[in-house]
């Protein structure tokens, strides 16, 4: 019950909901959702570590970079309806995924 509480209180901020929608679609550094969500890395971090807290996304290290992706959990399967039924209808959640998709591949030119 207390794992439950706490997903439904990281998901009571739309900071952390449009970080949850980003996350399915893949693996991110914290960058990317600095750059799609337009915050600061303060910001970023603070709501990834609040969802890591809540057991809702996991991270990995590579180098100097911390990658974050959605933590799976049949007890929390739930989730996945509100992104894929709800949340993705709404033009805001909507744009954050144009705006990753923009800026994954302005990254991936830059890098080439």
């Amino acid at each position: 019950m207390e794992k439950l509480l706490d997903a439904l209180k990281a998901l009571s901020d739309e900071t952390r909901l449009r970080i949850l929608n980003l996350l399915f679609e893949k693996e991110l550094c914290v960058c990317d959702i600095m750059e799609t969500l337009q915050i600061t890395q303060a910001k970023a971090s603070r709501h990834l570590i609040y969802l890591k807290n809540a057991e809702l996304v996991k991270d990995r290290k590579h180098a100097q970079w911390v990658y974050y992706s959605l933590a799976i959990d049949e007890r929390i399967k739930f989730i996945d309806s509100l992104v894929y039924d709800n949340l993705r209808n709404l033009e805001l959640y909507q744009n954050d995924l144009q705006n990753l998709k923009d800026w994954l591949k302005r990254k991936t030119l830059n890098c080439d």
